[in-house]
């Protein structure tokens, strides 16, 4: 079978499983099982395709059609413009995510004394290696509890060639934050100048509805309890004991929540918290910054 025949018949199978993406998606397969660029595949198309690497790629194909991610068969992708290794039990990247590295890079264009920032549930480490690679000089702390998903935050931090801090636990949990215990002051924590964080949010009714290619992916990334609200009321109330007064607190909510999360930010002591946008127009990212604790003068 010629290349151009091995496409054709790759992008059937999953035009015919009523894949949208099928063009797309037809050709990263062809590329990525042949070993082919895009152009190669357009200057070899009447050219024999490798045996073993077709069969390999219609079977990737099937598994496609049958709802299976393009991510986690291709096993890698890209997010701000680095690779990342993906597969099952981590969280793919996605581009409205990159909003939320903007803002933290926006914020970091100004002076900054604290380079120190923290990644709350940060999965594949796309949030925290972004950070690190476009803020070289900011220490980076990434936080994540699952053991499926460490190994590729290691592992894509070694790939784009980044130091991180890595710290394996529940940010649900209080004990957690014993990591940070300023070693001099007994009772006090080493202070963070910007805590980011994309946590699950989905809500009960959501993780009950959802589509199948994002079934395939881990459950605890996704599920943020009945109103997919309870991470950011954690973390605002319970993180901000590391994060400096007038300090960056920025998280990624769904496009509908991003009202709830700001008012939750509010009523944990931030000031100016603010809404942006992502690449579709929908209320994505939140950002507010720390109100200054007051000191007891009594």
């Amino acid at each position: 079978m010629v290349i151009r025949e091995l496409i054709a018949e790759i992008k059937e199978i999953l035009r015919s499983a009523g894949i949208e993406d099928y063009d797309f998606d037809g050709n990263c397969i062809a590329e990525d099982f042949l070993g082919l660029s895009g152009t190669q595949l357009l200057l070899n198309a009447d050219e024999e395709a490798d045996e073993t690497s077709a069969k390999r790629a219609v079977k990737a194909a099937e598994k496609r059609a049958a709802g299976y991610p393009l991510q986690y068969i291709l096993g890698k992708w890209e997010f701000y413009g680095m690779p990342f290794e993906v597969g099952e039990g981590v969280l793919i990247p996605r581009p409205d995510t990159e909003i939320l590295v903007d803002t933290v890079i926006e914020y970091y264009r100004s002076p900054r004394k604290n380079m120190r920032i923290i990644d709350l549930c940060s999965g594949s480490g796309c949030i925290a290696v972004a950070l690190k690679k476009n803020i070289p000089e900011a220490e980076v702390t990434a936080v994540e509890n699952s053991s499926e998903a460490m190994p590729y935050l290691v592992r894509n931090a070694r790939l784009n060639d980044t130091v991180l801090r890595y710290i394996k636990g529940d940010v649900m949990n209080g004990a957690l934050l014993d990591n940070f215990a300023a070693p001099e002051n007994v009772g006090e924590f080493i202070k963070f100048g910007c805590i980011v964080s994309n946590p699950p949010y989905l809500t009960a009714e959501e993780m009950s509805e959802l589509q199948t290619e994002v079934g395939y992916e881990p459950k605890y990334a996704l599920d943020g309890g009945l109103d997919g609200l309870k991470f950011y009321r954690v973390i605002a109330c319970l993180w901000k004991e590391v994060l400096e007064d007038n300090g960056l607190l920025a998280f990624e909510a769904g496009y509908h929540q991003c009202g709830q999360v700001a008012e939750i930010m509010r009523k944990s002591g931030f000031y100016d918290v603010s809404v942006r946008k992502d690449l579709g127009g929908n209320e994505r990212v939140i950002f507010g910054f720390k109100s200054p604790e007051k000191e007891d003068l009594a």
